[in-house]
């Protein structure tokens, strides 16, 4: 009898063992696509990846930067409704044998999840959905310590966004022991209407009338000849259109057809490929 109980001990003891190992090894695929949790420590997480992994000493860093798609124009504040170029950087001073990460997206004000990820770049990365939430992760070891994909900022007036982001500098022994983990949380600001770049851009900039029924003039007084392209938003964030406009040195007038135009708020972007500002118009 005492024999049964220890061997009933022992099995029991065994498949715990090797469930727990099975769900360890597991995560290495993605903790929300496998797991079906995040492990960011953002808020509404139950778990996080520091509760399993320590041991390694590979000093690991995590930052996040955000660009004008297509461009290395990095942006410090969204304009709603922009999609922009994502790179997550794991920086280490001692070499690991490669990377895990997680990447989840919240609003400020209420916690809730800015679910807008795409295109993953990266090899060896995906986006997961777990709890009604999408994350950016890794989809086993990731060689590559920059994770790119792409990230389409949320509709107006919701406010400042932030990112919480965790590497894992991994020893690749398939087991948690030997890593080191890193969180950070950064956050961005929504660009709702800017002057502030206005010099930075070689410019001074009106639209009138404002507001208006059919159409408006913008009015470009440059330093110099410039090129710029010209996006129009509505209030959710939505492109209307995009124009590609040459501003010749002194004042220049561009007038824009918005008869058709529902009405409401709208923003008008110019940028030159490295610098962008916007101002509210408003359709009647």
């Amino acid at each position: 009898m005492i024999q049964n109980y220890i061997m009933k001990k022992f099995i029991y003891t065994f498949f715990a063992i090797a469930f727990f190992a099975f769900i360890t090894m597991s995560n290495s695929g993605g903790r929300a696509a496998l797991g079906g949790a995040g492990a960011t420590s953002a808020p509404g997480e139950g778990t996080a990846c520091g509760n399993c992994h320590s041991g390694g000493s590979f000093g690991p860093d995590v930052t996040i930067k955000l660009f004008a798609q297509g461009t290395t124009n990095e942006i410090t504040e969204y304009l709603p409704g922009t999609v922009y170029d994502v790179e997550i950087e794991i920086s280490t001073t001692t070499a690991p044998a490669g990377f895990g990460f997680q990447a989840l997206v919240l609003q400020d004000s209420d916690n809730s999840a800015i679910n807008a990820w795409a295109n993953p770049a990266t090899a060896g990365t995906q986006i997961s959905n777990a709890g009604g939430r999408q994350y950016f992760e890794q989809q086993g070891i990731v060689s590559d310590n920059i994770m790119r994909a792409e990230w389409t900022a949320p509709n107006t007036s919701t406010g400042e966004v932030s990112f919480y982001l965790v590497g894992n500098a991994v020893n690749g022994n398939g087991a948690t022991s030997g890593d080191q983990v890193v969180n950070k949380k950064v956050t961005f600001s929504e660009l709702l209407h800017s002057t502030s770049k206005l010099d930075l851009l070689g410019i001074s900039l009106d639209v009138f009338p404002n507001p208006t029924t059919d159409n408006f003039v913008l009015n470009i007084d440059a330093s110099e000849r410039k090129d710029f392209t010209i996006n129009i938003f509505d209030v959710n964030g939505k492109r209307l259109r995009t124009e590609n406009i040459v501003a010749q040195n002194g004042e220049n007038r561009f007038e824009f057809d918005v008869v058709d135009y529902a009405k409401g708020i709208y923003f008008i972007e110019i940028n030159d490929g490295k610098i962008s500002t916007s101002q509210r118009f408003v359709k009647l």
